[in-house]
């Protein structure tokens, strides 16, 4: 009978900083490939002055096409904060290093929020995204990116050794579950895009075969990909305070007391008018 060796429990730190570890390689480069070409087809349309990015790929350019004026990198990590001496952060104006579950960051300040694979390997994936919720304005965009359960990646972690130690103590978040966690933070989910459908088993079909594959389920939109994007909207409050009509009336009576009633008033005219 075979028994699987438990794995250690390992802290949020040391899950990012090896699955950083792992995008160096061959196969998660291919994998931080396919998402930065997704990203860039949605940035070209969200603008605006501030956006922050919480990613384990500090340095990997991943907002690098934004149109938003400031970006800040909030890193989780002081070990994450050490990669960027080696690797320029190119779409970054600021680094911070933070507490992922209480970000410094003002409520409804900013018009952007990337989450890159933070959010699945969260010891309080929703107090995460609560967070990053909070500092979003009215119109916002949050971009959050995930590995997907119902993929080839997912699926071949249970074979592959390498892969069973790097995705421990990860919750894979399907993307209807995490569309129901931003509705009820007040998003409009306005799409999910796929990607990276023959990962892992990229490196044993030829070029022509992968992209040919690859090409065909994009247009489809298939929800089998090793990655999903979802793009997602704060929605804009529609309760308006609404002033009583009368209450701008007494206002103006207020502001101009009159002495006596109106019956007095209209009787002491009548009775000037009678003696005209």
């Amino acid at each position: 009978m075979l028994r699987f060796k438990r794995a250690e429990k390992t802290s949020f730190i040391e899950r990012l900083l090896a699955l950083h570890r792992w995008l160096q390689s061959g196969e998660g480069d291919y994998l931080l490939k396919a998402e930065r070409r997704q990203l860039e087809q949605e940035l070209h349309y969200i603008f605006g002055y501030h956006a922050c990015q919480m990613t384990i790929a500090p340095g990997a350019g991943l907002l690098n096409t934004s149109q938003v004026s400031h970006i800040s990198l909030l890193n989780p990590s002081m070990a994450l904060t050490r990669v960027l001496d080696n690797v320029s952060c190119r779409d970054c104006d600021s680094l911070v290093i933070t507490d992922p579950f209480h970000w410094p960051v003002s409520p409804g300040t900013l018009d952007l929020v990337l989450l890159h694979h933070v959010v699945e390997f969260s010891e309080r994936p929703h107090r995460l995204l609560s967070e990053a919720a909070r500092t979003i304005i009215p119109g916002g965009k949050l971009l959050v990116i995930g590995f997907n359960p119902k993929s080839l990646l997912n699926y071949w972690r249970w074979v592959s050794p390498k892969h069973r130690q790097l995705f421990q103590g990860s919750h894979l978040i399907s993307p209807g579950r995490m569309r129901d966690w931003l509705t009820l933070l007040g998003f409009n989910v306005e799409k999910i895009n796929y990607g990276a459908y023959m990962h892992p088993l990229d490196r044993h079909s030829k070029g022509l075969t992968r992209e040919l594959v690859e090409q065909r389920c994009r247009q489809w939109n298939l929800s089998m990909g090793g990655f999903y994007m979802m793009v997602a909207t704060q929605e804009t409050p529609g309760m308006t305070p609404v002033r009583p009509a009368w209450a701008e009336v007494k206002r103006r009576f207020a502001s101009n007391p009159i002495a006596g009633t109106s019956s007095c008033v209209g009787g002491s005219a009548g009775r000037e008018r009678s003696r005209e």
